[in-house]
């Protein structure tokens, strides 16, 4: 994998023309020219939930997205390498998303570079109480489900997909009580990698940033990417760092 390694997600791009999403389309647009600027040969690991909904018909998405594509595209010409690990938003990707990256990821995967061994995951079904969540994960990644919700008039499909992704949204919003339970037990997932041998372990999903020494490694929870400012983190092949986009 070609250095330096940026990773962002959680940019939950939506079907939409609002003024909202116009800049964080606009943000988007910026932090890949920031990195491309002066690495032609970096890659770019995408962490899951780049759209906030996204199903793919017949090899095609929703013309909405096509600003998006064109600048993955865009920096993927100049030579970067693009990796794309799918979220819990975005896992009904098919050939059409792909033809945007160098490879494609459903689960988990590693990455190794001499001896750092980073452990990269989107983050979803993790904790302790997730057991409903993962019970409906592998529902809707069932070859049955999908084949069945392609079925529906992509109209009702869409109204689907915003009623469950405003639900979803609720869980962002925590007290700080909740979060330290998260942290206490993202920590005990990334503690049992590191002793499988990797350095670092490296998540989104919960779209707020935490970092956290351990016995011989170091978590890394980036946050979420939006209008604002941007989340991410790089590896030049020695450390892995959290940086943010302003």
């Amino acid at each position: 994998m070609q250095l330096p390694i940026y990773f962002f997600g959680d940019t939950h791009f939506k079907v939409s023309k609002s003024n909202q999403e116009n800049k964080k389309v606009e943000k988007f647009s910026k932090f890949l020219d920031s990195i491309s600027k002066d690495n032609t040969k970096g890659s770019l690991f995408i962490m899951g939930d780049l759209f906030d909904y996204y199903f793919e018909y017949k090899n095609q998405t929703s013309s909405d997205y096509e600003k998006i594509f064109t600048k993955i595209e865009g920096i993927k010409d100049k030579g970067f390498k693009i990796y794309f690990i799918a979220g819990n938003h975005d896992y009904w990707i098919g050939d059409y998303f792909k033809k945007y990256t160098t490879k494609t990821f459903l689960d988990d995967t590693s990455i190794d570079y001499k001896n750092n061994r980073i452990y990269v995951t989107h983050g979803d079904g993790i904790l302790s109480w997730d057991n409903s969540y993962r019970l409906l994960k592998r529902v809707i990644r069932s070859n049955i489900f999908i084949k069945m919700y392609s079925l529906l008039p992509k109209n009702i499909a869409l109204k689907i997909a915003k009623k469950i992704s405003h639900e979803r949204k609720d869980s962002h919003y925590l007290d700080q009580e909740k979060i330290n339970r998260i942290h206490d037990e993202l920590d005990s997932f990334a503690q049992q990698k590191i002793n499988q041998g990797f350095k670092y372990v490296i998540m989104g999903h919960y779209h707020h940033s935490y970092q956290k020494k351990l016995n011989n490694g170091e978590l890394i929870l980036l946050g979420e990417c939006n209008e604002e400012n941007y989340n991410y983190a790089v590896f030049d092949g020695d450390k892995l760092e959290i940086k943010n986009f302003f």
